[in-house]
């Protein structure tokens, strides 16, 4: 392999830190289809840890509001520091990551589709929501016991 084309395969290498584990799947396999090889994180710190650990990688999309120690600004502010060939992408709203991948996906000339992604993400984020407010016993798909008169 020449490095002319290592180089284009460590930019198709992504490290993806997102907490929220539905918009890290979603976004995940959008990306995976369009030819990314993706490494999910699910915090700042499981981020720079991967980074740490070295593998090439050419973009970092990261969640402007990751929680604990290593926020997205803070990983980005680090990344820029020690990896600085790894291009990275901040975003806080659902509108803008789902505008970040697709602007990635585009880069490969890959298709995407922003308004179905958005739809698949906010429907499953529903769903989460109503599964939650359920008791326990009807979400697991029981129904609940009737009283004897």
């Amino acid at each position: 392999m020449t490095s002319t084309s290592a180089s284009e395969t460590n930019k198709r290498n992504l490290l993806l830190a997102e907490d929220d584990v539905i918009v890290r799947f979603v976004l995940a396999a959008q990306l995976r289809r369009s030819g990314y090889a993706v490494i999910e994180a699910v915090s700042g710190e499981e981020a720079k840890a991967v980074l740490v650990a070295g593998p090439e990688l050419g973009v970092l999309l990261s969640d402007a509001q990751l929680a604990g120690e290593h926020s997205g600004f803070a990983l980005a502010q680090w990344v820029r520091r020690h990896r600085k060939s790894i291009e990275v992408i901040l975003a806080a709203s659902l509108s803008a990551k789902v505008q970040a991948v697709c602007d990635l996906c585009k880069r490969l000339g890959k298709k995407c589709d922003a308004a179905a992604i958005t739809t698949r993400i906010q429907g499953m984020l529903a769903e989460r929501k109503r599964r939650m407010r359920l008791p326990s016993s009807t979400a697991a798909g029981l129904t609940p016991k009737r009283k004897r008169s």
